[in-house]
């Protein structure tokens, strides 16, 4: 699937789709044509037995279940139908373990499909080329230590809203991942992480090296005071070659420490760093936007700090002496 990179810094589209951020109408999906099964799942109307799914009149009731019916590799696509609801309640209660899989889910706003974690719920990505799409994810009780952990190649998380419920919060948002490279070609797009708790710690982590990373067209609210206190933080010494990291949007709430956006510093690094926006608390003000990577290609990035409502863009517009 091409994806075209205007010149603007407000917009962008993938395959000529515009996007809008935490999902929403079909057109907005990666469009995935099926060539193998089509099923489909209802938590109120749907019943788990193999011979439900294959219809929207009969469809699946859990999303494991589901899962459990699709064939690996085969391109299958499971609609979730709108107002589909599910609880959470264990570490990989949500596993995505069946290769090639699309998950998709249909309706706008509040009659997306939502999946509502509790106690140590998490969405477990153990699966290559496995796409997510279109839900509401949303933390039940407090301080979950991780939402969604990513440990398989090619996933894809797009246009969903992961989101806290008051002091029902994220720790982690996202981690990826357990080895090097073993999340490579992740996509993560146009998806809406809403955290209000400054337990928060980050949105997006990547934990270990990665290639062709793509994360683009997401906006990212939350009070991320805590180390690295920057919502989409690469460690030291880990490596991404061939990142994408363009349009997100961040408003972090912190208002101590000067790493509030975008952070990847580990020198060997590559690929490219642009048309990010960030607001923040800061004191300091003066790094929202950190990378020592010379091979990191970085180009209009927008920081404006709150207290005097004064910004700057990164890097900096100058001449070549």
């Amino acid at each position: 699937m091409g994806m075209n990179l205007r010149y603007s810094p407000l917009e962008w589209n993938e395959g000529n789709r515009m996007f809008d951020f935490g999902g929403g109408s079909l057109q907005n999906y990666s469009g995935v044509g099926a060539t193998g099964d089509v099923r489909y799942l209802h938590s109120t109307t749907g019943l788990d037995y193999e011979s439900q799914g294959r219809t929207k009149d009969k469809p699946y009731k859990t999303l494991d279940f589901a899962l459990g019916q699709l064939t690996a590799n085969q391109n299958d696509v499971l609609y979730i139908m709108p107002g589909h609801s599910e609880t959470i309640s264990a570490a990989g209660g949500i596993t995505l373990d069946v290769a090639g899989v699309n998950i998709i889910g249909l309706g706008r706003y509040d009659l997306r499909p939502t999946f509502t974690f509790t106690s140590a719920g998490t969405m477990l990505v153990t699966a290559a080329n496995v796409a997510f799409e279109g839900c509401k994810l949303v933390a039940g009780v407090a301080d979950i230590a991780v939402g969604i952990l990513i440990t398989a190649k090619g996933f894809r998380l797009a246009h969903n809203t992961i989101e806290d419920n008051g002091a029902l919060n994220w720790i982690d948002v996202i981690h990826v991942s357990a080895a090097d490279n073993d999340a490579d070609g992740l996509e993560i797009i146009g998806n809406e992480i809403l955290t209000q708790d400054d337990a928060t710690v980050t949105a997006i982590d990547l934990l270990k090296n990665i290639n062709d990373a793509k994360i683009i067209g997401n906006k990212i609210v939350g009070d991320f005071n805590a180390t690295p206190f920057a919502p989409i933080y690469m460690a030291d010494n880990e490596i991404a070659k061939n990142i994408l990291v363009t349009h997100n949007l961040i408003h972090n709430l912190h208002d101590a420490d000067a790493a509030v956006g975008i952070s990847m510093v580990e020198a060997v690094s590559t690929g490219w760093m642009m048309y990010n926006h960030c607001y923040a608390l800061d004191v300091a003000g003066e790094t929202p936007f950190l990378t020592g990577a010379t091979g990191i290609y970085c180009s209009q990035n927008y920081y404006t700090y709150q207290a005097t409502l004064s910004g700057f863009e990164y890097p900096a517009i100058g001449t070549l002496s």
